[in-house]
């Protein structure tokens, strides 16, 4: 097996970070806003129409595409910082949130039944493709580290008729799994976060695994249809 990439970064690759964004994404907000803010990191996603381009020297990198991705689905799916306020649990279809950095347009919308916390969240990335993810909230757990709320989760992404014609291949990725948000207490304040795993997978026939610790750190490792590795260690606060 041949390492093609083993990397660090040393910052999120989306502003705010750590509680100033946990205040955006938190404080006065409903469920469904919460969901569409929490998302709205889409920077991370710009690089793939770079690494999907057809005329890119050496061609298409789609496994790094799938680990960008991957860190996408876990930067979207969680929260950390200070616990300012917990969203709002009110009657609504859908919630709109625009990103403040790309200018792209995210939609929540409910899927809950009755009593059961469900949503699909869709972003569509302008001459790239469709992010989608599918979350349902099983509860809330109770031990030594918090409440935890975990979610079964779903993440799609797929090149759209416009990002091919923008000179995009064909291509597209899930990741699935479970993450769990935790809410942390603390003296006179409560602490949000998360962790998790992600099954990876891409349709050039890389596949792979993120996993999220409660501290923010997010490693990602693929293996392209040729063997290759690929490893990507990234912060998410």
């Amino acid at each position: 097996m041949n390492v093609r990439l083993d990397e660090t970064l040393r910052a999120p690759a989306f502003t705010p970070a750590g509680d100033k964004r946990a205040v955006y994404e938190t404080y006065g907000t409903s469920f469904l806003t919460y969901l569409a803010r929490r998302a709205a990191k889409t920077q991370i996603l710009v690089p793939l129409a770079t690494l999907l381009a057809r005329g890119r020297p050496g061609g298409p990198e789609t496994a790094a595409a799938l680990a960008c991705l991957a860190y996408y689905a876990a930067a979207a799916s969680t929260t950390y910082g200070t616990g300012y306020r917990q969203p709002s649990f009110v009657n609504e279809e859908e919630a709109h949130e625009r990103d403040r950095e790309t200018g792209v347009d995210i939609t929540a919308i409910n899927l809950g039944k009755g009593r059961e916390i469900a949503a699909e969240i869709r972003a569509l990335i302008p001459r790239i493709g469709m992010y989608t993810s599918r979350e349902r909230v099983l509860g809330t757990t109770i031990g030594l580290r918090g409440l935890g709320m975990p979610a079964p989760s779903t993440f799609t992404f797929a090149v759209s008729s416009e990002g091919r014609r923008a000179g995009l291949v064909e291509w597209s990725a899930s990741a699935r799994g479970t993450i769990v948000t935790e809410l942390a207490p603390l003296l006179n304040r409560s602490r949000i976060r998360a962790y998790g795993g992600l099954d990876l997978s891409g349709s050039d026939g890389s596949r792979g695994s993120a996993t999220l610790t409660r501290d923010g750190a997010c490693e990602i490792r693929i293996v392209d249809a040729n063997g290759n590795a690929i490893h990507l260690k990234a912060p998410l606060k």
